[in-house]
């Protein structure tokens, strides 16, 4: 299993190769820059820890290239709260204010 976590700007993911053809995979939207988190996919059976994984990967990509993320995902909102050394790479005004208008 590659544990390396990479962004496939092609298909607008972050992704995490699990085992052969099997990805974990975080969606994005570039806007102005930043990119717009909306929905994280784990293979049911691979859940153990393969989300936070990904998650952690992600965030540790964008720390490395200096650029913010708006949150629209509860998967990382959850993953958020329990990870605070990574608020610093939320833009928090619009990852609110988006998740109260939907």
């Amino acid at each position: 299993m590659d544990a390396q976590v990479r962004d496939n700007r092609e298909k607008h993911r972050f992704e995490r190769q699990i085992h052969d053809g099997m990805w974990a995979a975080a969606y994005y939207r570039l806007e102005d820059e930043q990119f717009v988190f909306f929905k994280v996919e784990v293979p049911e059976f691979a859940s153990q820890g393969i989300g936070a994984a990904l998650i952690e990967g992600v965030f540790d990509i964008l720390r490395e290239e200096g650029k913010k993320a708006v949150i629209r995902c509860s998967f990382m909102h959850s993953f958020l709260q329990t990870h605070p050394e990574y608020n610093d790479l939320v833009d928090s005004a619009l990852s609110s204010r988006k998740q109260k208008n939907g």
